[in-house]
């Protein structure tokens, strides 16, 4: 008899299929790796399929189970659509106009902001919202959030992506370093060092993107220590406990014993999008792009580096 699985399990199976583990799927779902386990086990049961395979390292999805779960994904994909749109429509004459902004945006951004106001005399206010980059996708796709700005890379069919901003990474050394003297440094130089840095949890893509450049001049994932915030970056790098990895504007937080140092790593910079509900261009999220864009477009938040 053919089973027809909860729409639960499909997430949870799409998440293991994504990140390759039951831990990082439920770093990602916000649950535990055994919810994650028993479920798709009942799963497997129900339709009478072998969806994993155990190895030394634990459970991983067997070949049926990656052919099952590319075929769901479609589905998966359309039931999703179907609930943002809805919850969208919902919230559509909502007001505010509300904008969410991810901590680690450009460091002028946020002025701009503050002073952004769509036309009209009877226009809703435009509300200000903190959240980290995939938090924010989600919420600007359930029509929660009108506009977002965050950190490329931002991959998402259903959104409006326009790059508005970038800037290089610093690095965070204490004041007692070896390469303290040195005006600019180099990635390079450091790959001994413990590195301080976001968790994958907070930007999986950006994270992937970094890390991956980060090993090519030999830096040891195994070694990273996680920071939410700049200052708790700069509070760590103050205790010694490494050098930290953010981003050039990061050198307006002052923090006693710490040193901000220009990178001159190429690849390593931050990028930030203006993102909308690509299938919902109503007349404010317009206005809204029309005032935000220009205003944007008379500072420098494109440097390049020196």
């Amino acid at each position: 008899m053919w089973h027809s699985p909860s729409l639960q399990q499909l997430l949870f199976l799409e998440a293991v299929l994504e990140e390759g583990s039951f831990v990082r799927a439920a770093d990602r779902l916000q649950t535990t790796h055994s919810t994650i386990s028993r479920s798709l086990k009942t799963l497997s049961i129900s339709l009478g399929l072998s969806l994993f395979e155990r190895t030394p390292h634990g459970l991983r999805v067997s070949g049926i189970g990656r052919i099952y779960g590319e075929q769901v994904r479609g589905s998966l994909d359309q039931a999703k659509l179907a609930f943002d749109l809805a919850r969208y429509e919902a919230n559509l004459h909502r007001h505010p106009f509300y904008v969410g902004h991810a901590p680690d945006v450009h460091g002028g951004l946020l002025p701009a902001l503050e002073k952004v106001t769509l036309p009209g005399a009877e226009a809703p206010p435009v509300v200000l919202r903190s959240e980290p980059t995939m938090r924010l996708v989600w919420r600007v796709r359930r029509g929660e959030f009108q506009a977002g700005f965050g950190i490329l890379p931002i991959v998402d069919k259903a959104l409006w992506v326009e790059r508005v901003a970038h800037e290089p990474f610093s690095i965070c050394i204490p004041e007692q370093h070896r390469l303290v003297a040195h005006s600019r440094l180099s990635a390079r130089e450091l790959s001994r060092e413990a590195l301080i840095w976001i968790p994958r949890s907070s930007h999986r893509r950006l994270y992937d993107k970094v890390v991956n450049y980060l090993r090519t001049l030999k830096f040891d994932p195994r070694r990273f220590l996680e920071a939410y915030t700049i200052t708790q970056a700069l509070d760590l790098t103050a205790h010694g406990a490494g050098v930290a990895l953010v981003p050039q504007s990061a050198s307006r937080f002052q923090r006693r014993g710490v040193l901000v140092k220009p990178l001159t790593d190429d690849f390593l910079r931050l990028e930030t999008a203006l993102f909308v509900r690509r299938d919902q261009m109503n007349t404010a999220v317009k206005e809204f792009i029309g005032v935000a864009l220009p205003a944007f477009a008379t500072m420098n938040l494109n440097p390049s580096r020196r």
